[in-house]
């Protein structure tokens, strides 16, 4: 069932607690009772890097080629009216009525005061909008989301549109227990490689929430724990940092096969708003 504006209301007061739990997260003591909420088997999430950073031996538009799909197969589409994010940490930067998108059974559950049922056209349309104001889509499955809106987790799956300023993600990453890296996972077949342009300024250093680039002489190197979020190709000052698609693999079909191990977002046939899903 889902929650109403009243207890939704009252969960959003508590929104300056979650940065106090990923500092506690840190403490040997304390941090071991609350790291088990941050774990991997129940919240996981993966950031969709902006096209302009991407690079591919096709042309590929990303986030727009891998969200579309998704929207097109989902049984319903829900839009908040709001970032939970950014109206919580009072945003400067970004509207803040850009919200969450909601795919799956679970979308048609969510409380009508908190947003709208929309049509697979309208979200597109959302996803558009969003990547044209310069916000970075987060895919999502947590069962925060499920516990606050109230809808069954197996049958949802959160599309964020974040700022680095206010993502909770992108704050759990940066305040909270290694542990918290774990959620985030990177896109399927996308690697980070540091170019022979790079200075080895050490620039993109302190833009990385996970501390993944260390320089060594005098370039970067990138570790293994990447989240391949695109940021420190965006701080370059030579563009020496290139996201790239490994070739010839459907970037698509991986992504469907990786959230498909979590929830189950197809459809019943027609969507909820009579718009016809593709096949």
């Amino acid at each position: 069932m889902s929650r109403s504006k009243h207890i939704y209301d009252l969960v959003m007061k508590l929104w300056p607690l979650s940065k106090v739990a990923y500092r506690l997260g840190r403490q040997p003591i304390l941090g071991s009772l609350i790291r088990p909420w941050f774990s991997h088997r129940i919240h996981e999430a993966v950031i969709i890097p902006v096209n302009e950073v991407v690079r591919s031996e096709e042309s590929v538009v990303l986030p727009y080629s891998l969200l579309t799909p998704l929207v097109d197969q989902a049984s319903a589409c829900f839009v908040m009216t709001h970032c939970m994010c950014r109206r919580n940490e009072n945003c400067q930067a970004y509207p803040h009525g850009i919200g969450c998108l909601f795919l799956g059974d679970g979308a048609a559950q969510i409380n009508p005061a908190l947003g709208r049922l929309i049509s697979a056209a309208e979200a597109r349309a959302h996803i558009q909008q969003a990547m044209e104001t310069g916000l970075v889509p987060l895919i999502a499955h947590t069962t925060l989301d499920s516990y606050m809106l109230g809808i069954p987790y197996r049958r949802m799956l959160t599309v964020c549109f974040c700022c680095d300023c206010c993502c909770a993600v992108r704050h759990g990453m940066r305040m909270g227990p290694r542990e918290f890296w774990d959620i985030v996972v990177r896109l399927p077949g996308l690697s980070v490689e540091v170019g022979e342009d790079c200075l080895g300024c050490g620039v993109c250093t302190p833009v990385c929430s996970v501390q993944a680039i260390q320089v060594v002489g005098d370039r970067a190197e990138i570790g293994s724990q990447c989240k391949g979020c695109g940021r420190c190709a965006q701080a370059c000052p030579v563009e020496a940092i290139h996201l790239r698609l490994e070739d010839g693999l459907d970037i698509g079909e991986r992504l469907r096969a990786q959230i498909q191990k979590r929830t189950d977002i197809t459809p019943n046939g027609k969507h909820p708003t009579g718009d016809r899903l593709a096949p």
